[in-house]
């Protein structure tokens, strides 16, 4: 009896308990659904709003995107707006990524890791200083990762700032100690200072703790060219080209490969899937223009040098470029008209200068030619003033030869020739 009074007790204690439990649930229930309601508009609830989607899951991506935007569209929180610029800057969408994580901190202004991701957004626009500016103020806000420290030590050393960086730099990795992408920038800045050994070291170190980075690939492909062992640095551009085989800048790289060898017909193809992968690649354009220009084909380089002109406007020295493909090509007055531009905007191209001093003294000399084939000229007789000697003015004697020309031949034999006219 005292076993079953004891068991009664217990089981109605369980039974508060769960009683209790199932209040505080409907409790939260009704404090979550309020929240909604207060979040919402038109009396609608806040859409939800996912996690990050994994990289490379386009699906996921696409659905995180469009629940994002949804919950935009019906009360515009400042996390959806940064949690979409993130996505869009991994997507590399970098102006939409702008406006989104502007727009994140406008209503939010006091959150580090929007700064953060501000910060990260304005280096990929190559826009260094004001992206410094963002990740220091990330800083401010209480935001202490490895991340950021490798950040800022990329933004300082762009700036030339290298003890700084270096600084920064060491702090992630004491944080970090297996960050790849922090000694990548170890790796750069000593490369940058003269240390191409030291960067070689670096640059392999990252590549084993972070095999998926691409800038590393590119860095040592770039070295490795620059120091003319082209077959290391064919070897890590095609590497990198397995993990990421539709990155324009690789092929972009590899054609520069080619080129440094000299073999301008493998540089070209490459150039040519450069802008098939990107389009608006202007520096495979100008390339193509290069070899075509040493081809001679200087049609197809011009068209070239147009397109890079349209992509970038204020590509260096691109005008006196299009100038010399016009001068070769006889067309004299498009030819000045480049070269003049481009030695309004630099008055020190001397390429600019004697190409526009060429074209003018060619183009006066087509005109003084063609001048001859006027039609007013054509159906002119064409005379020949012939000389007219006036005899009554001069004394002509006739040349009166020798009387007699006697030879001696070796039997003798005398011949006598007498004057013409004479018996």
């Amino acid at each position: 009896m005292k076993r079953m009074n004891e068991r009664n007790g217990a089981g109605g204690v369980e039974k508060r308990v769960k009683s209790w439990r199932k209040f505080g649930s409907l409790v939260c229930q009704f404090a979550l659904s309020l929240f909604l309601f207060s979040c919402g508009s038109n009396n609608q609830q806040t859409a939800h709003i996912p996690d990050f989607p994994k990289p490379g899951d386009s699906s996921r991506v696409e659905g995180a995107l469009r629940a994002l935007t949804l919950a935009i569209n019906q009360s515009s929180p400042a996390s959806a707006y940064a949690k979409r610029a993130v996505i869009l800057l991994a997507m590399g969408r970098m102006n939409d990524a702008l406006t989104d994580i502007d727009e994140a901190i406008s209503r939010n202004d006091d959150a580090g890791s929007y700064y953060l991701t501000r910060a990260q957004i304005l280096r990929a626009l190559q826009q260094p200083a004001k992206a410094l500016q963002n990740a220091q103020r990330a800083e401010i806000l209480g935001i202490d990762t490895p991340e950021l420290y490798t950040l800022q030590g990329d933004l300082l050393q762009q700036q030339n700032q290298f003890d700084k960086a270096k600084l920064y730099v060491a702090k992630a990795l004491q944080m970090a100690p297996y960050d790849g992408e922090a000694y990548f920038f170890s790796g750069l800045m000593a490369a940058r200072q003269g240390d191409t050994t030291q960067a070689l070291t670096l640059y392999q170190q990252s590549l084993r703790l972070k095999p998926r980075y691409l800038e590393t690939y590119n860095q040592l492909a770039s070295v490795y060219r620059t120091l003319g062992d082209l077959t290391s640095a064919l070897a890590y551009n095609q590497q990198a080209l397995r993990y990421f085989p539709n990155n324009a800048r690789l092929y972009y790289g590899r054609g520069l490969i080619y080129h440094t060898e000299g073999q301008l017909d493998s540089a070209m193809t490459y150039y040519r899937q450069t802008i098939n992968v990107q389009s608006g690649y202007y520096q495979a354009y100008f390339q193509m223009g290069l070899i075509n220009q040493k081809y001679r084909n200087y049609y197809a380089a011009l068209a070239n040098y147009q397109r890079v002109q349209q992509l970038r406007a204020q590509f260096p020295r691109i005008d006196t470029y299009i100038g010399y493909c016009h001068e070769q090509m006889g067309q004299y007055e498009l030819a000045i008209a480049a070269y003049t531009k481009a030695t309004r905007q630099n008055a020190a191209d001397q390429q600019a200068a004697a190409g526009l001093w060429r074209s003018e003294r060619r183009q006066y000399a087509q005109s003084s030619y063609n001048s001859l084939f006027l039609p007013d000229t054509v159906a002119k007789p064409q005379t020949r003033n012939r000389t007219v000697i006036d005899t009554t003015r001069v004394r002509i004697s006739t040349i009166q030869p020798k009387a007699r020309v006697t030879t001696h031949s070796g039997d003798s034999l005398q011949r006598t020739v007498k004057p013409i006219g004479q018996n």
